[in-house]
């Protein structure tokens, strides 16, 4: 059963331009699965009138989500409410023979929700005219034989950050309890003049911005070239993307140690996502390396940065200017295990670099340069922009530590999911969500979301210190 969400829709609602963003440089489809284990209360709470019903009511409260895509005539992209929106949130619903204990046993792989059609098609997600776009949210619920259900909701990643789309599925538990709360705050609109930074910066800055070393730009290519141009070319079907948990007592534990270790100066000090950071590094270099993919020598190490903290914008709101902080980590660092202080501090130290005058440098010169591109007649301006650290042919590797995500949080009235899947296919960049909570639900692991090439992956799992501390969950 299909559901187009066009009932006691608003009439009005905010519109915000967003070009000058770097979520831009994101353009897909955020999608994920939730899985309720059999309980009798998810025939009378998640009955599929009843998610509808709750579902207008949080898309009442949240008209960002029932926005679109436009592009102008100067090619600037705003994402805009219209309440004859054609691209309305969508709704499905469908059962399978499926059990939820034989999902359970294969450890709730993509793979198998895919052969049981519990999965939607997931757009590319990129922006290209008026007559093509797709909706920010689509929803399909799969009811299982025997009990149980899951969720596969897919949110456009432009509009939205990580924590937003989170966030709004929590809203919608509350609204099908029939409970009278308010919407989050982080998905509360935010006046556009806060939210355009780079329009506020470029009154003060100068248009003699620097490039910034972290982005890149090219218009003597087209977009497709661009891809082909910095995606390293694997034989089809070698990528192998895997689910790994590390708790977050052992990751207490090497933080400890890190600080332990000497390695710091009087007042400096690691977080234990700058620990985690260096420790994927280390370990995902590794691999490559011995698995001879990249040839020995110094890597690039990142960690994403959501600009608007040190900026001191809102946390909240559409999409999240994000800015990949590098630093560079010699052969040795990656190599030998010892040198995890070392490189920890390093990660800290890049972090700390990002001051508010960079970043805001940095909008500056993104805004300027794609009002520049749009000018000269350069089509779709914002396919043109990449982060260099995602070019799959040099020796990078990060972190996108998403740990504080509620992505558990989503109890319509039968118990929270007990697992959630999302999905990360960029090789050598790891992104991290909390896992399941634990008895006393809090949560006692993260999920780090891996995907390499097989013989670096077997590599990995090879790897005595990154076996020592993470646990496979599942393949894909």
């Amino acid at each position: 059963m299909h559901i187009d969400m066009g009932e006691q829709l608003p009439t009005e609602a905010i519109s915000r331009h967003i070009t000058n963003d770097t979520q831009f440089m994101f353009q897909f489809y955020k999608p994920c699965f939730q899985f309720y284990a059999p309980s009798p209360r998810i025939d009378e709470h998640m009955s599929p009138h009843r998610l509808q019903q709750s579902l207008i009511i949080a898309l009442r409260s949240c008209p960002l989500l029932l926005g679109r895509f436009v592009v102008h005539t100067d090619h600037t992209v705003s994402h805009s409410y219209d309440p004859q929106n054609p691209n309305l949130p969508t709704l499905e619903f469908q059962t399978t023979e499926l059990t939820f204990s034989e999902l359970k046993s294969q450890g709730f792989a993509y793979s198998v929700c895919q052969r049981h059609n519990m999965n939607l098609t997931i757009p590319d997600g990129a922006i290209r005219g008026s007559g093509d776009e797709h909706p920010a949210l689509m929803i399909k619920v799969t009811y299982l034989r025997n009990g149980g259900a899951a969720m596969f909701a897919v949110m456009n990643h432009v509009a939205f950050d990580g924590n937003a789309v989170f966030s709004f599925l929590a809203y919608w538990t509350q609204c099908n309890a029939g409970h009278g709360v308010e919407l989050p705050v982080d998905l509360q609109p935010v006046s556009n003049k806060i939210l355009t930074y780079a329009d506020q910066a470029s009154d003060t800055l100068t248009d003699t911005a620097q490039s910034p070393a972290e982005i890149s730009v090219d218009t003597t290519r087209s977009p497709t070239e661009i891809a082909t141009m910095i995606t390293r070319a694997v034989p089809r079907g070698t990528m192998v993307p895997c689910v790994y948990s590390i708790s977050t007592q052992d990751l207490c534990k090497l933080k400890q140690q890190v600080e332990a270790s000497g390695e710091l100066k009087e007042g400096e000090w690691v977080s234990t996502n700058n620990v985690l950071t260096a420790l994927v590094a280390q370990c995902v270099a590794r691999a490559n390396m011995r698995a001879h993919v990249y040839e020995h020598g110094p890597w690039t190490v990142f960690q994403a940065l959501d600009m608007r903290r040190p900026l001191g914008l809102p946390l909240r709101g559409l999409g999240s200017p994000i800015i990949l902080a590098e630093c560079s980590a010699s052969a040795d660092h990656v190599l030998h295990p010892d040198r995890l202080p070392a490189l920890a501090r390093s990660v800290r130290m890049s972090v700390d670099t990002y001051t508010p005058e960079y970043l805001r440098n940095t909008m500056h010169w993104m805004h300027t340069t794609y009002a520049g591109l749009a000018r000269n007649g350069v089509d779709e301006p914002w396919r043109h922009f990449w982060f260099s650290a995602l070019n799959t042919n040099r020796r990078c590797v990060g972190v996108s530590c998403m740990n504080r995500i509620p992505i558990y949080d989503a109890d319509f009235g039968a118990g929270r999911p007990v697992m959630v899947r999302l999905f990360n296919l960029r090789p050598n960049y790891v992104i991290v969500f909390p896992g399941p909570p634990g008895e006393t639900n809090a949560y006692d692991s993260l999920h780090l979301y891996v995907t390499l090439e097989r013989p670096v992956m077997d590599a990995l799992r090879a790897d005595p210190e990154w076996s020592s501390v993470c646990t496979l969950v599942s393949e894909f």
